[in-house]
């Protein structure tokens, strides 16, 4: 096995000062039709021309998002027989219906199912009140100053 030999660095001149390149490729004086080429101005030529797309192939007008696809399926009526009839609901009601006739009908993990939903969405709090937008959080106290802007504002005329 041979060993390559090792590349050196290019030599510096004994001087100790650096070799500076040729700016031929730049132009003398800038014309006063330009502007200063850095981070977020890119040269003229480079730039998105007037009236065309920098995504043409981008999102389609009219594509729908997943939680948007979800909702109306969710929502989409379709017809199930409750009690011998037929009965027409959303898929989300009848998808609870037959989970809650699953629960009842002694199926443990349907009966988990349906109480941890009912914790999770069965006891909204009202929002119409300003008890039911602090249900379930911790009081805060203001200090006189706050209580004071309140008052002269009269942010809580009207609330009950």
């Amino acid at each position: 096995m041979s060993w390559q030999p090792r590349r050196l660095a290019p030599q510096m001149p004994r001087d100790g000062k650096k070799v500076m390149t040729s700016n031929k490729d730049q132009p003398e004086t800038p014309s006063l039709d330009s502007y200063e080429v850095g981070y977020g101005k890119p040269p003229k030529h480079s730039q998105f021309q007037k009236g065309k797309s920098g995504n043409p192939k981008g999102r389609p007008k009219g594509s729908k998002s997943a939680y948007t696809l979800a909702k109306e399926m969710f929502l989409k009526p379709v017809t199930v027989t409750v009690n011998g009839k037929p009965t027409k609901m959303p898929v989300i009601a009848a998808l609870f219906a037959r989970m809650l006739s699953a629960a009842m009908s002694g199926d443990l993990k349907a009966m988990k199912l349906a109480l941890d939903t009912y914790a999770k969405c069965g006891d909204i709090a009202n929002p119409s009140t300003i008890g039911g937008l602090m249900a379930g959080q911790m009081p805060f106290e203001l200090t006189a100053e706050e209580y004071d802007s309140i008052a002269k504002h009269k942010l809580l005329d009207g609330v009950h």
